[in-house]
């Protein structure tokens, strides 16, 4: 029993990055196949603005599932808190990937839009891989770097 419940959280930890990651590559083409010319506009707008008081509680659920949702309740979550959390999720996934052994596709970095409508599954994914051995040193060792980082985000400095 406890042999079949170790194999099966790398198995879900390598199952929900690989969607992540289709996911996260597919929303960039389909914005160039819908008028490559107003999908930058359009995102360089959105990633200005602070986040919708419904965004930014998405994006408190994921900061609680990478730090503590203690931690995550105090923070201003502001567009450059949104920012610091696209390139924590980003250093996760990478890091995972490289402990599963599953190939990236070049060129995603996970933006806001990405983070509020995935929301739910990237904190699902963490909570796992923060359980597992292997790849919680992903989670915590991103928590590590990034927490001054995201502290200095949220006070707006």
């Amino acid at each position: 029993m406890r042999r079949r419940k170790a194999a099966m959280i790398p198995a879900m930890a390598l199952t929900l990055s690989g969607a992540l990651l289709a996911v996260g590559a597919a929303v960039p083409a389909q914005a160039a196949g819908n008028g490559a010319a107003a999908a930058p506009a359009a995102a360089e707008l959105r990633l200005q603005a602070d986040p919708t008081p419904q965004e930014q509680e998405h994006l408190r659920e994921i900061a609680g599932a990478i730090w503590t949702p203690q931690l995550a309740a105090g923070w201003n979550m502001n567009a450059e808190v949104a920012d610091v959390l696209s390139q924590a999720t980003e250093r996760i996934l990478q890091c995972s990937e490289a402990f599963a052994l599953v190939p990236r596709p070049p060129g995603f970095v996970p933006g806001l839009g990405y983070l509020v409508q995935y929301w739910k599954n990237l904190r699902d994914y963490f909570l796992v891989v923060k359980d597992n051995r292997t790849y919680r040193a992903c989670v915590v060792s991103t928590a590590a770097y990034y927490r001054s980082i995201i502290e200095m985000a949220s006070a707006g400095i």
